[in-house]
Formats: C-alpha cells, sequence, structure tokens
C-alpha cells in the first residue's frame, strides 16, 4: 500500500519526466513555457528544471527572443552527455539497431537480413546488434524492442509469429536484461511505431488516431485518449483481422476475408508484377507512371483498405490515420482517395473530417518507436528521476 509521501514522490518524478518530454519533443523551450503548458508555480517549474540539471538531464542555453515586455526567458535544452538509447526492431525478414538521444536524433544504426534463422541465430543476431550500439556510446538509459507480434508485453516475449521460421516463444525482454544488466522495455512493431507518432512525429497533440502499417501482414497501433490503446491483456489491435468479406479467401487466423489477405505487399507485389512484367519493389510501382492496370489494382487495395477503416473509425471515432512500412510510398492520390472514402461512408460524416497522412518517420517508424519504448517510460516518471 502506498503512503501519502510515496505518492508525492510518484508524482514529481512523473512532473520531471514532463518536463524533460516536452523539451525533448521541442513543445517547451523555456521555463516560461513550461510554466504556461504545465499550470504550475514559476517555482516549482524552477526547482524541477534545477534537479534534472543536477542529473546532467537539462542544461541551459541561449536566450530565447519573444515580443513581450521583461526579460528574455533563457532557452532549456537535454545536453549531448545525457544518456542515449538503444533500440532493436524484428521483422521477418531483418532485424535493426538504432542508437538515439532524447531528441530521437539518430547517432548510430546497422541491418541485419535474415536468411531463416533458427531461435539460437535469431538471438545471436539480436546480440550483434546490441554489440554494435554499445561499442559506439557505452552511456546507455535502456533497451528498446519493437518487433512482429503476437507478443507477451509484460514478460517481454516473442510468441508465435506467422511464417517467422517456425520461431516462436522467445524471452527477447530477459535474455538482453540478463546479458547487458539494462533496463528492456517491448512492444508490438505498430504499437511502437503509434508511439513515436504520439511523442514526436504526426499524431502529437492528437488525442486518437491510428498507425496503419502495411507489409507482409497488415498491423496497427492505435492511440485513444492521448496514450496507447490496449486491452487488459496488453494484446495489439489487429486491424489486419478485420473481415471485408464473410465469404472471402480462409485466413492463417481462421476467419474469412482478413484485410491482410487482400492488401499485404506480396500480395499487391504480385498481382502489380504480373499486370506489368516489371519486378521492382513496392516503392518502385508507387513510383514509376501509371498504366491503367496498375490503377486498378491500386483503386481495388485502396478500396479494401477503406472498407476495414471506416468500420475501425466507426467503433473508435478517431481523428487521423497514418501509413506506415510499404504504405508511405502510397502515391498521394490514393492517400487522399482513402481520406475521401473513409469520410464519405463513416457514420459521423456531419463532425470533424479524418485525415489520412503518412507517417511522418516513414519506414523508420517502428524502429524509432523501440527506442520510445524505453523513453516514454522516463516521461511517466517511473525510471531514471529518483
Amino acid at each position: 500500500m502506498k503512503t501519502l509521501g510515496t505518492k508525492r514522490i510518484d508524482v514529481k518524478k512523473h512532473n520531471r519526466g514532463q518536463i524533460l518530454k516536452l523539451i525533448a519533443t521541442g513543445t517547451c523551450n523555456n521555463r516560461v513555457e513550461l510554466v504556461a503548458h504545465m499550470g504550475m508555480t514559476k517555482m516549482a517549474i524552477t526547482n524541477m528544471v534545477s534537479e534534472l540539471a543536477d542529473k546532467g538531464l537539462v542544461k541551459e542555453g541561449g536566450v530565447d527572443q519573444c515580443d513581450g515586455v521583461g526579460r528574455n526567458p533563457i532557452s532549456l535544452r537535454i545536453p549531448s552527455g545525457a544518456p542515449n538509447t538503444i533500440g532493436i526492431l524484428i521483422l521477418r525478414d531483418r532485424c535493426e539497431a538504432v542508437l538515439c538521444d532524447f531528441y530521437l536524433n539518430v547517432r548510430h544504426r546497422k541491418t541485419i537480413m535474415l536468411q531463416q534463422p533458427d531461435k539460437r541465430e535469431l538471438i545471436s543476431i539480436i546480440y550483434a546488434l546490441t554489440d554494435a550500439m554499445l561499442e559506439y556510446e557505452k552511456n546507455i538509459l535502456g533497451i528498446g524492442i519493437s518487433s512482429i507480434g503476437p507478443i507477451d508485453f509484460d514478460r517481454g516475449m516473442i510468441l508465435n509469429p506467422p511464417y517467422f521460421y517456425g520461431i516462436h516463444d522467445i524471452p527477447v525482454a530477459s535474455l538482453l536484461e540478463d546479458r547487458y544488466s539494462l533496463p528492456v522495455f517491448m512492444d508490438h512493431d505498430n504499437q511502437s511505431a503509434a508511439l513515436a507518432e504520439l511523442l514526436y512525429g504526426n499524431g502529437k497533440n492528437r488525442d486518437s488516431f491510428m498507425l496503419l502499417g502495411i507489409a507482409r501482414g497488415v498491423g496497427c497501433g492505435i492511440v485513444k485518449n492521448g496514450a496507447l490503446y490496449v486491452d487488459s491483456r496488453k494484446l495489439a489491435p489487429e486491424v489486419g483481422h478485420v473481415s471485408i468479406d464473410y465469404r472471402g479467401k480462409k485466413c492463417i487466423c481462421g476467419n474469412r476475408g482478413c484485410l491482410e489477405l487482400y492488401v499485404n505487399t506480396d500480395e499487391i507485389l504480385g498481382r502489380l508484377r504480373k499486370a506489368t512484367g516489371q519486378s521492382l519493389s513496392f516503392a518502385g510501382f508507387c513510383q514509376m507512371k501509371e498504366t491503367d492496370r496498375m490503377c486498378e489494382i491500386f483503386e481495388d487495395v485502396t478500396e479494401k483498405i477503406t472498407s476495414a477503416l471506416v468500420s475501425t473509425v466507426n467503433l473508435l471515432n478517431l481523428d487521423l490515420v497514418l501509413l506506415g512500412y510499404d504504405g508511405v510510398h502510397l502515391p498521394e492520390k490514393y492517400v487522399k482517395q482513402l481520406e475521401d472514402g473513409i469520410n464519405e461512408f463513416k457514420f459521423a460524416r456531419d463532425r470533424s473530417r479524418t485525415g489520412v497522412k503518412r507517417a511522418y518517420f516513414g519506414e523508420d517508424s517502428q524502429l524509432l518507436g523501440a527506442v520510445c519504448n524505453v523513453l516514454n517510460q522516463v516521461y511517466e516518471g517511473n525510471m531514471l528521476l529518483d
């Protein structure tokens, strides 16, 4: 049972974390802006900034010019000596690692392509990527994992992803914690991407949105009421397994007509390559001059995605849909068609318009989301700020 004193300490740590977040994300640049944004007294903000400065997490910069009367405020920034964070992305075709500062600037990154590994080889690859980041920087806050699912959030375990070389039940978080003696935080790849967009990207200051990841599978991350949306078991939402045809093809999940069957990248590429006789990547097809047959394929894909998203928007009243993974390459006219279709068919058509955009971080949203799995723990006051 927490005492009143403990609760006050928790609130203080949370407030420190929020100050750090506001500076790191560029929302506030000085004490005056922090006072206005957080609704706290100048003295309280000054004291907490001083505490963060004592920990080497905040540093005064130059003078911010402002139009009002009185002294111009002194800017605040996170110094280069503050700890960095390692992010690891685990996908079906590759594993990636990235080293970032609090501003989410990429300091170092590395990719290893997968060649049908077994469990032991996959773990060795994850270790090799982590070692490469540690060779570049020793002052590490923690390790974040962003992985294809399903995952066990609480145990930090990859469960049984389909088409993943028969690999299952890997306790990634505990393996890394034991090996490196660093805190490790893990989440689903698209939930991680949604977190990156919420903190630093196109979801910033948005109350509710979805990140739709289109790749070999189709998944999503959802933000509702300004926080990641999960169920009591902390499982990620699965828009890829929303049925758009109850008499359609049988899915590996057991249902019929799941969205993922029709709009995964492999399926779309197969149709485009057959129609054109060319062996381009998805990005390559999106950039080339369209033929009539290509236009038909893209319009069919857009229509199917719209069907699933209308149902999701009606259920959750989302403000925005962000396209991630290969979806960032979708030609602009089809992005607009998606937005127009959602707003034409959603139930609350007389209310605010639901937007559709590409993810701010493009194909890197899931990778940078791994870093954000750690940074968000700091911003919520759960680590570093004792």
